[in-house]
């Protein structure tokens, strides 16, 4: 379980490391600095994050594509070009070969990223990746997707951020518990974690 754990919060690590980079060099291109402090403070609160959750679960197990296509929609009209470049983030990685920056007001909105952003993140792109035809499964009434750690990185992160806002702890409705619970059998994408 403690193997577990350290991988859990490496890969956490790593994805932190990775939005920190984005924060720091690829809105420059892409969004002003206003912009994007505006993004990031949008994302913060957790609690935003706990009703979209139940709102996709509802709209995958009944098999409202239309509703869940109108509520990507809106998430794209409201947080579209922050999660595009965020997508591009997690989608390539590897695809990231840049040095930190000396420029302090980068740093301060890459590094003021908590659990509850990541959390709002991850739960945004899985509705629009869902919409756009993304399909999901549904295991032991938790709907994950296979091919892809986003269901699993915002299961995380929303148990750390209802941990450290003090937000009322929600059953999973989206995403393996494998980093909280160690029972990866749900999720194939972490099978090979335990």
């Amino acid at each position: 379980m403690s193997y577990l754990l350290k991988r859990s919060y490496a890969k956490s690590l790593l994805f932190g490391v990775l939005l920190v980079n984005f924060a720091l060099f690829v809105p420059a291109q892409a969004m002003d600095e206003v912009r994007l402090q505006a993004a990031v403070a949008s994302l913060a609160d957790g609690a935003e994050a706990q009703p979209l959750e139940a709102k996709i679960a509802d709209f995958v197990k009944s098999g409202d594509r239309v509703e869940l296509t109108k509520l990507a929609e809106q998430i794209q009209v409201k947080d579209g070009d922050f999660l595009d470049l965020m997508a591009k983030v997690y989608d390539r990685p590897e695809g990231l070969t840049v040095t930190l920056a000396t420029d302090p007001n980068w740093q301060r909105i890459g590094l003021s990223m908590g659990p509850c952003h990541y959390a709002n993140i991850a739960i945004r792109l899985i509705a629009i990746s869902i919409s756009k035809g993304i399909q999901p499964a549904i295991r032991n009434g938790v709907i994950v997707i296979d091919g892809t750690q986003v269901d699993s990185l915002f299961a995380e992160s929303m148990h750390r951020c209802e941990l450290v806002a003090r937000l009322p702890k929600t059953a999973r409705q989206i995403g393996s518990s494998c980093a909280m619970t160690g029972d990866c059998g749900e999720d194939p994408d972490l099978l090979g974690a335990q």
